[in-house]
């Protein structure tokens, strides 16, 4: 086995030894993507020694790049150059999930719960497209990687990297807009609820009113029932008295009368006969 060295993963030579293990173990060897995602991650960050088996070959790194270093070196090298298409679906999957959870959430067929961990896968995507967008190497970098590529070549992967970001951003700005109209009718919807909140308060305080207003009625008409009995009763009563005063006047004349007569009677019978006469011609 061929054993060289190198001072370290970041200098040129090392981003293509960096390179050739990708190569080895996701395409010469067929190994699983995730495991070998964090192999490489580690050798980045504090790998000491490298080895390709397709080339039977072994190098040790002089020192490694630590942390900062080696996730950089990560992302540029492995995510932005090989999983960025993969990222953006990722993205793109998360929207979707988003938009359906929301929908379902909006027909009352899902929980808030749910809704919100629609948002946060969605937020977890938009981060990775963060870290990907944010380690995206610049114009010139392809010229220190890759010194032996033509200038030709290394302008027209220039463009080609220039063409991908503003799909990129216009992808972001669209999902921007999306988020913003999303916001907008939940906007839109809450105003609409609380108008219906609002109407059916005032439409219940109507029936309360109503209801008061039998009450008030019902009174009214006990009242109205009980004035009616009372004038009922005062007219019998006034009949009643005038029967009483009629009656009592009546017995009154009576007995005035049958004084007269008794006193006319007594007259009669103590008067002389010319004093009968002369009543006679009276």
């Amino acid at each position: 086995m061929n054993q060289k060295t190198i001072s370290n993963l970041g200098t040129p030579s090392g981003r293509r030894l960096y390179q050739d293990l990708w190569h080895d173990l996701i395409i010469e060897q067929r190994s699983a993507v995730i495991p070998s995602l964090l192999r490489l991650l580690r050798t980045a960050i504090s790998g000491a020694e490298v080895r390709i088996v397709s080339k039977d070959a072994s190098f040790n790194i002089g020192h490694p790049l630590g942390l900062r270093h080696g996730f950089r070196l990560f992302m540029e090298e492995i995510v932005v150059r090989h999983y960025f298409n993969n990222v953006q679906a990722l993205v793109y999957f998360g929207a979707v999930l988003l938009l359906v959870f929301l929908g379902l959430r909006f027909a009352g067929l899902l929980s808030e719960e749910v809704a919100l961990i629609g948002i946060g896968i969605e937020a977890c995507m938009l981060l990775i497209l963060f870290l990907v967008l944010f380690y995206s190497p610049e114009d010139n970098h392809h010229e220190i990687v890759e010194l032996e590529v033509p200038e030709a070549a290394a302008t027209s992967d220039d463009e080609d990297a220039r063409d991908v970001i503003r799909e990129v951003l216009d992808e972001i700005e669209d999902i921007g807009g999306t988020y913003a109209t999303l916001g907008m009718k939940m906007e839109q919807l809450a105003r609409t609820q609380e108008e219906s909140i609002r109407e059916l308060a005032q439409r219940v305080a109507a029936i309360q009113g109503l209801n008061l207003l039998e009450s008030h009625a019902e009174r009214l008409e006990t009242t109205n029932t009980l004035l009616s009995q009372l004038t009922a009763a005062i007219d019998g009563m006034n009949q009643r008295i005038d029967m009483m005063f009629g009656k009592e006047l009546e017995y009154h004349v009576r007995r005035e009368m049958e004084r007269m007569l008794r006193h006319g009677a007594n007259g009669a019978e103590g008067a002389t006969p010319m004093q009968q006469r002369e009543g006679a011609e009276q």
